[in-house]
């Protein structure tokens, strides 16, 4: 018979297996939950990584849109490049290696940029992650409209201010996105003079009678609302020359290089330029030949920049008459029947009568909220949403479809409002 001493041993000895079991269970549990623990820190990083690599690359995009359009031909590869460069060097930063950079978006431009990144794991293992940024245009309406009223010759209209000159409506307009794509360049635009009655043009003229240098009361273009004199941070600059006619500006004469004519006039009827002065580079180079006339008399007849109106079309239809949306919007300006008779377009899919009534209605939408995304907003999702959000309403669709219109019409450093011109986007939706 064992002694109790020996039957405690052998109990002993036959649990030492089980306790090393658990001990083992135990272990690699906890080696498991670090591992599970590890890979969610990793790919928690990995997200970060992405977000950050996704981010650089819009602001990249942002950035090289202005540049691209001067080479419209050339124009995705060139935003490759660029958006490849800037994520891969944020991605590095950040202990990750870009896979994959893809420019995200129908159309001549694209307005998002998804990239992929690898990253480093617990145990020799990779994480990856996808993030996706966009581009997008922020404008509130603005809390006072007109303040005066043009009397004493030549322009009849609303007068708002900018820089303590008088100029109508319309200009004001097109001013405020040249003004706020040359401040992203790091400059400053003032006007120096706007709007001139004759009564004023005389006392200019009594103090230096030479035609060439101030006009003739009754002979000035000042007096029609149409001309501004500008200055860029003190001085003149040539990005002036480069970029204005994207804005609807041209230079009127060599010997005033301070002195810019918007070419649409101030409103339905207002005296603009010539067809002429029209044609020289105020319409985008693949605006299809055969609508070009028709959209420049268009634009000039409601008073907007071409470029404008141009990009709105090919927005909605890509110049396609017969065009016709899953939501009711037909022909080439994808006018809404009820919009359309409020136009005065009787055929929506006649393009003669549907450009013009886009004309009057982006027109309708720069007069009631004195902004060009304003009334590109409106375009899109209709007055009362505008009213509604005091500013461009939160519709991803219609934020991205501002955005599009503002780059195609050439004024892609106006894209640049504020710190959060490109956001996130997460299953469709713009995060601000």
């Amino acid at each position: 018979m064992r002694s109790p001493a020996r039957r405690v041993r052998d109990r002993r000895g036959q649990a030492m297996p089980l306790v090393l079991l658990v001990s083992a269970v135990a272990t690699a549990l906890v080696l498991g939950l670090a591992a599970l623990g590890g890979l969610r820190v990793a790919a928690g990083a990995a997200r970060l990584a992405a977000d950050l690599a996704a981010l650089s690359a819009g602001r990249a995009l942002l950035d090289a849109i202005p540049g691209a359009l001067l080479d419209p031909w050339d124009l995705r590869p060139r935003l490759q490049r660029a958006v490849e460069g800037a994520a891969a060097a944020s991605a590095r930063g950040s202990g990750a290696r870009v896979t994959s950079v893809r420019l995200v978006g129908e159309g001549r431009i694209p307005l998002q940029v998804q990239v992929q990144v690898r990253r480093p794991g617990p145990m020799g293992v990779s994480v990856s992650a996808t993030a996706r940024a966009g581009i997008q245009v922020t404008a509130d309406v603005p809390g006072t409209g007109p303040v005066g009223w043009a009397t004493g010759g030549g322009y009849m209209g609303p007068l708002v201010y900018r820089d303590g000159k008088p100029v109508c409506p319309a200009i004001a307009a097109a001013f405020d996105q040249m003004d706020r794509a040359i401040h992203s360049a790091g400059m400053d635009l003032v006007v120096v003079s706007g709007f001139r009655s004759d009564a004023e043009q005389a006392v200019l003229f009594a103090r230096h009678p030479d035609p060439k240098w101030v006009a003739a009361p009754g002979h000035s273009r000042h007096r029609d609302g149409t001309e501004l004199d500008m200055v860029v941070s003190g001085g003149i600059h040539p990005w002036l020359t480069r970029n204005a006619g994207s804005f609807g500006f041209i230079q009127r004469y060599p010997w005033e290089p301070w002195h810019w004519g918007f070419v649409s006039g101030c409103g339905p009827g207002q005296p603009g330029a010539t067809s002429g002065a029209l044609a020289a580079g105020a319409l985008q180079p693949w605006v299809p030949a055969s609508y070009r006339n028709l959209v420049l008399l268009s634009a000039q007849a409601a008073g907007i920049a071409p470029a404008l109106l141009a990009a709105v079309i090919e927005a909605e239809s890509a110049f396609d008459p017969q065009a016709v949306s899953s939501t009711g919007e037909q022909g080439i300006a994808q006018l809404t029947p009820g919009t359309a008779r409020g136009m005065g377009v009787d055929d929506p899919f006649d393009p003669v009568q549907a450009i013009s009534g886009a004309a009057r209605l982006l027109e309708a939408g720069i007069r009631e909220f004195g902004s060009v995304p304003l009334a590109v907003a409106a375009y899109h999702a209709g007055s009362a949403a505008v009213r509604r959000y005091a500013g461009i309403p939160p519709y991803p669709g219609t934020m991205v479809y501002v955005a599009r219109v503002i780059a195609l019409a050439g004024q892609g450093g106006a894209l640049a409002d504020g710190p959060d011109a490109v956001v996130l986007v997460r299953a469709g939706t713009l995060l601000a």
